[in-house]
């Protein structure tokens, strides 16, 4: 099915059968893209609307319509979650005990705190006893959300300055070392959704839209694959090594970051790994994610605090 034409179906592939993708459903979630390549079967990849607490409360509204209309698909689900360590469980229950049957007024408040997301906000709510574990390799995700909480902070920040032989230097910017870190995550990513399809009718992996097709290309890809050499270099060669980077990269001076990075790292996007097991997807996204002031503000807030607090 091409792209154009995704926004007007109403039904939608799981596996290999299809359920009901109703019109209420798509005020909410609308189908962006599909795989397009040859497959077995296929499931649903959903945007994660990170800053926008207007994007997490339609793909609330969008699961609650979507599992409500099809009767026992729930039982059959488990919602993959971007973020947090692979197989690890993410509960609801404290929740559930301060609010066992919140209003969306309550949900979309919370929303706004950026503490939640959308699909915790679902089971919150109708306690359908749906799983939610994380997809992540925890030292890469670490190194990304360090990495992206300093880009943020000074956007021209370099992650190594480069001397070499023939007189030149160069700096690289850690926004390329960010760019590693993110397409790093992909292979572990997939790796836990393939398998939650073993077990559960339903995975639903909850992942923003650049993992799913952002593959690096040409000379940034060149410039990322330097990082990686490098990176794995400081990881094996002992202290001596770390002196060769930026300290306020690398942690405090005298202090060293333990990376975690597996030396078989690679920088491909989702889509890539998953036509090479034949499993296609269809990628839904929220049909409003406006971000707001507030949202920034909070957004960037809870992200720093929980990037910090994972280096300290």
């Amino acid at each position: 099915m091409s792209d154009e034409r995704l926004g007007s179906q109403n039904t939608i592939e799981i596996g290999n059968e299809r359920y009901g993708f109703t019109t209420e459903t798509q005020q909410f979630l609308k189908p962006s893209f599909s795989s397009t390549y040859p497959k077995d079967k296929s499931f649903l990849i959903i945007d994660e609307p990170h800053d926008s607490s207007e994007g997490q409360f339609y793909l609330f509204k969008g699961l609650e319509s979507f599992l409500d209309s099809n009767p026992g698909l729930a039982q059959q689900t488990i919602f993959l979650s971007e973020g947090t360590t692979a197989n690890k469980p993410i509960s609801v229950a404290e929740l559930v005990n301060e609010d066992s049957s919140p209003s969306d007024e309550t949900i979309h408040e919370v929303l706004r705190s950026h503490l939640i997301t959308g699909y915790m906000a679902y089971e919150w709510k109708h306690q359908q006893g749906i799983p939610i574990i994380g997809t992540e390799h925890e030292g890469l995700y670490t190194l990304s959300q360090r990495w992206a909480s300093m880009c943020r902070e000074n956007p021209k920040a370099v992650f190594q300055h480069r001397k070499y032989t023939d007189g030149t230097e160069h700096d690289i910017p850690l926004e390329h070392a960010w760019a590693f870190a993110i397409a790093a995550r992909n292979k572990y990513i997939v790796q836990t959704f393939m398998e939650a399809t073993q077990t559960y009718k339903n995975p639903m992996l909850f992942v923003a839209v650049d993992h799913v097709r952002g593959t690096l290309k040409g000379m940034y890809k060149g410039w990322v694959g330097i990082v990686k050499k490098n990176i794995l270099h400081a990881q094996h060669s002992g202290m001596f090594s770390l002196f060769e980077f930026e300290p306020k990269v690398m942690g405090e001076p005298g202090e060293r970051l333990e990376l975690g990075v597996p030396e078989d790292s690679e920088m491909f996007d989702i889509n890539h790994y998953l036509e090479q097991t034949r499993i296609g997807y269809t990628f839904l996204e929220p049909t409003k994610m406006t971000v707001t002031p507030e949202d920034k503000e909070n957004y960037k807030r809870v992200f720093h605090n929980q990037a910090h607090s994972r280096y300290e």
